[in-house]
C-alpha cells in the first residue's frame, strides 16, 4: 500500500510504503476474536488544553513508527509470500506471523494492548473517566499522556518528565519526537501569552473546496431557525456526496465548533433524501 502524508498546507510530506496483509480473508473466531480498541476522546484532549492553559504546562507530540507492527499476536496467523519476496524453490510455503501487521483485524487492538501494558510498568496509571489518558506523579514533576492510536501527547509540569518519558519509550519502540505540539488529529494547535487556541481552519478550507460546487453563502450565523427544510422543496442531489459532507462538518462540529451543532442535526434529518435546498 502507497501512502501520501501531507502538511497542513496541502503540501507533501512524506511517501509511505507498507506491506498490508489481507485481512479481509480472516474468519471471525478463527483468524482473530476481538478487534475493538479505545482511542483518547476529543474531549478529553479539549480539557487538557484548558488545563494547560491555566497552569502552564509543557506539551510535546510523539508519533510511534510503524505503530502496528509492535502488537504481539496471539493466535497463529499465516500469510503468502510478499509479491516480489518470493523464496526460489520455496515458492508454496507461507510465512508465520510473530508479530501483528497492517491489514490483520485484530492490529490495532493488539498494538493497544502492547502500549497499555509497557506504561503501566513504568508507574502510570489510568484515568477513571478515559482509558487512553495516562498519568504519574513523582516529587520532580507530574505528567499525563493521552493516545489516539499511534499520536502521543506528553502533559508535563516541566521538562525533566518528558525527557524522560521519552527516553523510556524510545528504548522499546521506534519513535519520532516532534517536539512542541503543532497539529493532532486535525486539529491546529497555536499558542499564544495566555494559553492554547485550537482551531481546524486549514481543515475547514479543505472541505469547502471540497464541495465548492454546492453553492454555499457566507451568513452571520450557523443557521437561521427560521427556515423551514422539507424533503420536496428542491431538485434532489446526491446522497453520498451530501452525507460526505455532513460527515466532515460533523467532525468540526466535535472537535472545535460546538455553535453549529443546531444546523448539522437539522441537516442530518435529511441524509437519506436531500436536495439542493439543503
Amino acid at each position: 500500500m502507497f501512502i501520501r502524508k501531507y502538511n497542513t498546507d496541502g503540501s507533501i510530506q512524506t511517501f509511505k510504503a507498507r506491506l498490508v496483509a489481507k485481512g479481509f480473508t480472516q474468519k471471525e473466531g478463527i483468524n482473530y476474536f476481538n478487534t475493538y480498541s479505545p482511542v483518547v476522546r476529543i474531549i478529553s484532549i479539549r480539557v487538557l488544553f484548558a488545563l494547560t492553559s491555566i497552569y502552564t504546562l509543557y506539551v510535546h507530540q510523539i508519533d510511534v513508527k510503524m505503530t502496528f507492527l509492535n502488537g504481539d499476536l496471539k493466535k497463529e496467523v499465516y500469510m503468502e509470500q510478499p509479491e516480489g519476496f518470493i523464496l526460489l524453490e520455496n515458492e508454496e510455503k507461507v510465512c508465520k506471523l510473530v508479530k501483528s501487521l497492517y491489514g490483520l483485524k485484530q492490529a490495532l487492538k493488539q498494538w493497544y494492548e502492547k502500549f497499555d501494558k509497557t506504561i503501566l510498568l513504568n508507574g502510570f496509571h489510568h484515568n477513571g473517566a478515559d482509558k487512553c489518558i495516562y498519568s504519574k506523579f513523582t516529587k520532580d514533576f507530574g505528567v499525563i499522556i493521552c493516545l489516539y492510536v499511534d499520536d502521543m501527547l506528553i502533559f508535563n509540569t516541566n521538562m525533566i518528565g518528558i525527557v524522560e518519558i521519552k527516553r523510556y519509550f524510545t528504548s522499546i519502540f521506534k519513535m519520532k519526537g516532534l517536539g512542541e505540539v503543532d497539529i493532532i488529529l486535525g486539529i491546529k494547535v497555536k499558542k499564544h501569552s495566555s494559553g492554547y487556541a485550537l482551531n481546524q481552519l486549514h481543515y475547514i478550507e479543505k472541505m469547502l473546496n471540497k464541495f465548492k460546487h454546492l453553492n454555499k453563502k457566507e451568513v452571520d450565523t450557523p443557521f437561521n431557525s427560521s427556515m423551514k427544510l422539507n424533503y420536496y422543496c428542491d431538485k434532489t442531489v446526491a446522497q453520498l456526496e451530501y452525507a460526505s459532507a455532513i460527515e466532515s462538518f460533523m467532525y468540526v462540529m466535535h472537535c472545535t465548533r460546538p455553535d453549529i451543532i443546531f444546523g448539522i442535526c437539522k441537516l442530518t434529518r435529511y441524509t437519506s433524501e436531500p436536495n439542493t435546498y439543503h
